[in-house]
């Protein structure tokens, strides 16, 4: 090849071509904004939308770094067979592959961008998606989040059983759920004064006096000679006392030694009525 009346080495025109070639593939690469991109109809579909347009970006790198590896080769290989008079347009070569590694630079940040806005995106979707599913008021947790699914069908036993489960392990929100689906459904049940005792129980451990002293309550109410009526009574003198009902907390406790004197709760009641310092614990009723 010849100009200007000189003839030009066959390597420096490929290595011309190979430049050419470098700066359209450059120029070609099309970048996805830097904003974050806005949700517009599902979020699934947004989302996926994304991930294409990333994973298109991530070829049209692939192929930047191709190109810019093989115009590397030919400049180090036209530097090895050059002369001084053809030093300047090799300089130009280095230029451009020197800006389009900077180019390449640019859209690796890029596309780390993009990841991030994806992987948010994919956040937002899952909770979107975990707030609009619909979940039954008995498998709620404190957390609010499912627990478990709801089961078609479950006699009592079951229902209270799982409630204990939920109370043992210390999920007390999700025990006072479980123990109110149970009285709701069957609210004849003997177990029912019980599931009203460990309703108090959740709550107090909780440090909600107020509902616990409800819970107490009804199970005396409900069944005030129960096997759980003695240890109502107790917890409900104890929960009023937090409340700072004193009055109200030794009526619970002097009913307690007076209806159930032999149990364990009126041994714990008797201390707790001598602690209070107002006088002489009642009687028990003949």
């Amino acid at each position: 090849m010849t100009r200007g009346g000189v003839r030009q080495p066959g390597w420096l025109g490929a290595a011309r071509a190979g430049a050419l070639l470098l700066g359209l593939a450059g120029c070609g690469v099309r970048v996805p904004p830097a904003a974050e991109p806005q949700l517009a109809g599902p979020q699934s579909a947004a989302t996926e939308e994304l991930r294409r347009d990333l994973a298109a970006l991530r070829a049209e790198v692939a192929t930047l770094r191709s190109e810019l590896a093989q115009a590397r080769a030919a400049t180090e290989a036209a530097t090895r067979q050059s002369s001084d008079g053809q030093r300047d347009a090799l300089d130009a070569l280095d230029r451009r592959v020197t800006a389009s590694e900077s180019r390449l630079g640019q859209l690796a940040g890029t596309v780390g961008s993009v990841e991030t806005t994806v992987d948010g995106l994919a956040d937002q979707v899952a909770r979107l998606e975990a707030v609009s599913t619909p979940v039954p008021r008995g498998r709620l947790a404190a957390g609010g989040k499912a627990t478990r699914p709801a089961t078609a069908v479950a006699g009592p036993e079951e229902m209270f059983d799982r409630a204990m489960e939920s109370f043992r392990n210390g999920e007390l929100g999700q025990a006072i759920l479980d123990f109110e689906e149970f009285v709701g459904k069957n609210p004849r049940h003997s177990l029912v004064p019980s599931a009203q005792f460990w309703i108090g129980e959740a709550y107090f451990r909780a440090r909600d006096f107020e509902n616990a002293a409800s819970g107490y309550q009804k199970t005396v109410t409900l069944a005030p000679k129960g096997d759980k009526a003695a240890d109502a009574l107790l917890r409900l003198g104890l929960a009023l006392r937090a409340l700072k009902r004193e009055d109200r907390a030794r009526e619970a406790w002097g009913r307690l030694v007076r209806d159930f004197p032999d149990s364990e709760a009126a041994k714990r009641g008797r201390v707790l009525l001598r602690e209070s310092g107002r006088g002489a614990e009642p009687k028990a009723s003949p």
